[in-house]
């Protein structure tokens, strides 16, 4: 006959209250924190998923940034080359007219003060900045990339954005291919470990101070200056090359927004997957968590009913 001792049974009764106790804190800590997972021993599995979300919401939070400033640079710099096409635009138009033998030399004296407008115009948005920072300067964005005769000071350098991962664009066009027609050495040969040793930066472009957007207006005031109606005609073909020319970038940089704003909608969507799937990772449910707690107080309740009614038993009530 195995006997149990009283000692044995305060023993039991002790292990069981904690036991009870410890669950309904844990419900109770579950119920001011909303939570399911307090602690990674919890659900180590749903845990190590969680923080896998957390950090991919953390990468998010940087590209979305990276979005915005893209955008900002990328909305600015279409802005401008439709600004400047609308100044090519105009003197074409007045190309157009002043090559006509029905106006004088006066008449072209005084347009040639418009051109001269127009080509203050450019120059403006030739240094147009956000910011500080110079749009059309290459890398070289904190100094002014024109000066007041045209001359380009920056370089041929772009801006790179991880809008994604893996993903970069460049979000900048660099004065000397939106101003002027460039061209590069080609007497250099190609050497594969300079390219790895440069990042594939190619050799400065040699720019061709004859054929930018600023000569041919210079040009253009010129010749209306000094009534040559022949020369402002020559002028017409240049002027349509250098409109096609900034209407191509400008089609390149809106199909570069283009590729933001998707990248954007990707990452607002993957944003909208993990918080759900967060959420029912670690989020609890109400009504399953309060019905525990319910119970487990209940249970709690009972044990103590129980512990007080053996703990109270005397010698007598055994005998009997």
């Amino acid at each position: 006959m195995t006997r149990v001792s009283d000692n044995n049974n305060t023993a039991a009764l002790n292990y069981t209250l904690n036991k009870t106790k410890q669950k309904l804190e844990d419900l109770q800590l579950k119920g001011a924190t909303m939570k399911k997972i307090s602690r990674p021993s919890d659900n180590p599995v749903a845990n190590v998923e969680s923080l896998t979300i957390q950090s991919t919401n953390k990468d998010n939070q940087q590209y979305m940034r990276n979005i915005n400033n893209a955008l900002v640079y990328l909305n600015m710099g279409e802005e401008t080359l439709g600004q400047i096409t609308d100044i090519l635009a105009k003197a074409r138009e007045i190309a157009i007219a002043q090559s006509s033998d029905l106006y004088g030399p006066q008449a072209r004296a005084n347009v040639a003060q418009d051109v001269s407008q127009l080509r203050q115009q450019l120059l403006a948005l030739a240094n147009k900045r956000i910011g500080n920072r110079y749009i059309f300067a290459g890398h070289a964005t904190l100094k002014p990339p024109f000066d007041a005769k045209g001359n380009y000071h920056g370089d041929n350098g772009h801006i790179n954005v991880e809008i994604s991962k893996d993903f970069f664009i460049p979000i900048n066009l660099t004065g000397d291919e939106v101003f002027f027609n460039t061209r590069f050495p080609t007497d250099i040969p190609f050497d594969p470990m300079n390219e790895l040793a440069t990042g594939g930066h190619h050799p400065p472009p040699i720019l061709d101070a004859h054929h930018n957007i600023f000569t041919l207006l210079e040009s253009l005031q010129n010749a209306l200056e000094n009534n040559q109606a022949k020369q402002i005609q020559d002028l017409l073909e240049p002027l349509d090359q250098a409109s096609a020319k900034i209407i191509s970038l400008r089609t390149k940089v809106s199909a570069l927004a283009s590729s933001v704003d998707y990248a954007q909608n990707s990452i607002e969507g993957e944003n909208l997957h993990n918080a759900e799937r967060n959420s029912k990772l670690v989020d609890a449910d109400v009504a399953e968590l309060f019905s525990d707690l319910m119970r487990q107080q209940q249970i709690l309740k009972t044990s103590y009913q129980t512990a007080k009614t053996s703990l109270n038993q005397t010698l007598l009530d055994f005998i009997h």
